[in-house]
């Protein structure tokens, strides 16, 4: 007869797991969510996201271990990477960068390390977890979407300008959002979470199947999300989201609903091409864009010098070219910012730090690479996006921030998905059928 103390210890400890396993579960999708619809991570001061992490930590390393996650070569990285990153930040104070600038960006970056380290734990071996992660980033990007265009019809209903209710969120989050005032066109909206809706549209575009939205909600998504992206006012994410859209429809289904969504979008932009057309010229003209192309050019010459001068191993981490400071009156914590990230990155982590980046974003989407059973047009689609939203960097200072981390997840998630029934059916299809 088995032991009745064991049993009930048996008990316990299963119903432990289980308790242990749907918290970790509902905080994720509580993070997720809180990243993408959050201009930031706190709210008049109070840091909402200190919280989640403690708690998220511990419990993603209990599943780590309990799935059979805990490799060497992933626990490796998880020790590795922030030796790694303190490294550079000594590196960085030898050089003579601020404390808190080296603090600062070392801080960002982890974060975005752990952000997709967490999402990686949470949905590793399940393409149902996956599905999840992709949902609930689609409907915190779409409830941001529908926040923005209620932003603009209240300021428009109530006579305020909209760059007044902007400044408004600017105060209560504590962070400068994107805003500009554009007359008879409202007004600009940007959060840093605009970045995801291109992944989104292709989302939409490639899975709607698999995340079981119908065809005319998924037409009216794609619209939601691209006037989202219109005013945000970024050259580099409208170029960012007409990639995704065309990836998305070239990878997704051959049905009816390709012809659905282009004629909404079609029949929406032709009933405002007037002011499409204004706006495109207004935000590519030299009046607004060419004093941030200047911008670039001299950050670009100073940040040259800037690499030559330490090439192999950088500056360190929180280092800045004192040729080109991005802001005369910002602190000493946000000096090593650049719109040119990528070659502000080169000159404060060198050709080492690049180099161990890339081979860190090879292992990472290992799945692009080492799956030759999935389908070949998906593998090439996601690359694309990858390598366009990495190419931001060029442009953006975005590339290390939770919501980059969001996207990274994201992409990384699409990667692993293995094909659906549908798309192997249609990828195997006679010519007859």
């Amino acid at each position: 007869m088995q032991n009745t103390d064991t049993l009930g210890t048996w008990e316990l400890d299963t119903v432990l797991c289980h308790v242990r396993a749907g918290l970790f579960d509902w905080l994720m999708y509580v993070f997720l969510f809180m990243t993408v619809f959050l201009p930031s991570g706190s709210i008049y001061g109070v840091n909402l996201k200190s919280p989640l992490y403690a708690a998220l930590i511990p419990l993603a390393l209990i599943r780590m271990f309990r799935e059979g996650l805990a490799t060497r070569e992933r626990i490796a990285l998880l020790l590795g990477v922030p030796i790694l990153l303190c490294a550079w930040l000594v590196l960085g104070l030898v050089y003579g960068s601020p404390l808190a600038g080296a603090l600062r960006q070392c801080m960002d970056m982890a974060l975005v390390f752990l952000l997709t380290w967490l999402v990686m734990v949470f949905s590793a071996g399940s393409d149902e977890r996956r599905l999840l992660v992709l949902r609930v980033v689609l409907i915190a990007e779409i409830t941001t979407s529908l926040f923005k265009i209620g932003i603009i019809g209240y300021a428009v209903l109530r006579g305020i300008p909209t760059v007044e209710l902007v400044a408004g969120l600017s105060k209560i989050f504590g962070v400068n959002l994107m805003t500009m005032d554009l007359g008879a066109m409202f007004g600009r909206v940007q959060f840093v979470s605009d970045a995801v809706i291109p992944v989104c549209i292709f989302i939409v575009l490639r899975h709607r199947g698999r995340m079981r939205i119908g065809d005319l909600r998924s037409a009216l998504m794609v619209l939601l999300l691209v006037v989202s992206m219109i005013f945000s006012f970024s050259r580099y994410l409208w170029a960012y989201t007409a990639v995704a859209f065309v990836a998305g429809l070239l990878t997704g289904r051959r049905d009816r609903f390709r012809l659905l969504v282009i004629f909404v979008l079609g029949v929406s932009a032709a009933a405002s091409l007037p002011a499409l057309s204004t706006l495109y010229e207004l935000r590519f003209s030299v009046a607004v864009a060419g004093s941030s192309d200047v911008i670039r050019t001299d950050q670009i010459s100073a940040l040259t010098a800037f690499f030559k001068d330490a090439p192999i191993l950088g500056h360190g981490l929180g280092s800045y070219t004192h040729q080109v400071v991005r802001a005369e009156d910002a602190g000493d914590a946000d000096r090593y910012s650049y719109e040119a990230q990528l070659l502000a990155l080169a000159g404060q982590v060198g050709i080492v730090g690049l180099g161990l980046f890339l081979m860190l974003t090879a292992y990472y989407y290992s799945d692009l690479w080492y799956r030759p059973h999935a389908l070949l047009r998906d593998r090439l689609a996601i690359a694309t996006l990858l390598i366009f939203w990495i190419a931001a960097g060029l442009y953006n200072p975005l590339l290390f921030h939770p919501v980059a981390g969001v996207n990274y997840a994201v992409l990384a998630a699409l990667a692993a998905l293995r094909p659906s029934r549908s798309s192997c059916t249609l990828c195997h299809a006679s010519p007859g059928v």
